[in-house]
């Protein structure tokens, strides 16, 4: 099989950097098949990019009783071992977790490290997986983009997690645009034998040669016995920037932004785009200008801005040309635009007669109740003179 390859071993280290903030850790992670009372030593290493600051260091998950950590601060930077010991049998299969994690820390306080929850920090997991009874697998699968007249790859990994050898066969389904649409091509892969705790890697082209620009859909079936459906999507380019949007809509008397949003269909970058517009009115050009320029990367959509002077044009519809050019080609596009006059301005007046007649209102309103008031304690006041 073409670039095939398994990969068989018992365990899997990466050395990958993991950091958050001014902290790190490295490795980023380690793999580890469950063997019965296995007892491993881990080794790390952590800075600070402070290193007046130091880095504290606790475990944490569902396998934390069975390991100790060398140290649980370290001035800086510096280097400290995870000890793992586990017992004969972990009842759950599947994978179990044990974290390291590091945070910034001024010291090694037993209330700073029972208090790490709130602080930032980065964890780098060590992996135990224990294996499933009988048959079980797990699969990752992914096609790659490809353009025009070139072939695709596509890279699958199964994972033998369970206790006994497989068997596996697997079959790709290409579809056009997705899972409902018609299919396009089938790939087939020789029968393979993966032992218990293994993994199968294959790497591999597909032949999209003769396939058209546009969407595509990759089913992987893995057959070991059961059956387990994988799925990813991908793109042929076509060497074309498309014009997916543009500004139609703009105001009489001012310079106004002219945008137009742009689309690269290429599975690879392309540079210097810009558009040139002209504006006519009945064949006649009542404006032209330049957008700025730019680069794309495969698949991107970007903006590009030029703009439109309307201070001698009147309110009304008219056509725009829009010439893209790029990597030594050009297209157009022909639109319809229009120009309206600005908006009325704002008035309030209303608003304040309104709010003036409440006033007044309320003013004589509340004079009335005065003189009613006074009126009163007049009376009052002569009332109780006549009792004298």
């Amino acid at each position: 099989m073409k670039r095939t390859h398994f990969l068989l071993f018992i365990f899997l280290i990466t050395f990958p950097l993991a950091s958050a903030g001014s902290v790190g850790i490295s490795p980023a992670h380690f793999n580890e098949h469950f063997e019965p009372g296995l007892e491993k030593t881990f080794t790390f290493n952590t800075f600070n990019s402070n290193p007046e600051e130091g880095i504290g260091i606790v475990l944490e998950g569902d396998l934390t009783q069975y390991a100790n950590v060398s140290t649980n601060f370290i001035q800086g930077s510096g280097q400290f071992e995870v000890v793992i010991n586990l017992p004969e049998k972990l009842e759950k299969p599947g994978t179990h977790t044990l974290l390291v994690k590091v945070f910034e820390s001024k010291n090694i306080s037993t209330e700073e490290m029972s208090g790490v929850g709130g602080i930032a920090a980065i964890n780098a997991p060590i992996k135990i997986l224990v294996p499933y009874p009988g048959k079980y697998t797990e699969s990752t699968f992914g096609v790659n983009n490809a353009n025009e007249g070139e072939d695709t790859s596509y890279e699958l990994e199964i994972q033998n997690l369970g206790t006994e050898d497989v068997k596996i066969q697997v079959l790709i389904d290409i579809f056009k645009n997705n899972a409902s649409g018609e299919k396009i091509l089938v790939k087939k892969i020789d029968e393979i034998n993966l032992k218990s705790k293994n993994i199968l890697n294959i790497v591999d082209d597909i032949n999209t040669s003769q396939l058209g620009p546009g969407d595509y859909y990759a089913i992987a079936t893995v057959d070991y016995g059961k059956k387990e459906f994988l799925n990813d999507t991908f793109k042929i380019g076509q060497f074309i920037i498309e014009i997916v949007d543009y500004n139609y809509q703009f105001e009489k008397g001012k310079i106004n932004r002219f945008d137009i949003v742009v689309e690269n269909k290429w599975n690879s970058q392309m540079s210097h785009i810009f558009a040139t517009v002209t504006i006519t009115d009945q064949g006649k050009v009542v404006s032209d200008f330049r957008t700025v320029s730019v680069d794309t990367q495969a698949w991107e959509k970007k903006n590009i801005t030029g703009f439109f002077d309307t201070t001698d044009l009147e309110s009304k519809r008219y056509l725009a040309n829009i010439n893209l050019f790029y990597e030594n080609l050009s297209s157009n596009k022909l639109v319809a635009i229009y120009i309206q006059d600005p908006p009325e301005p704002k008035t309030y007046f209303i608003y304040i007669i309104i709010a003036a007649s409440i006033g007044a209102i309320v003013i004589i309103i509340g004079f009335i109740l005065l003189i009613i008031k006074i009126i009163k304690l007049k009376k009052l006041i002569k009332k109780n003179g006549k009792k004298k």
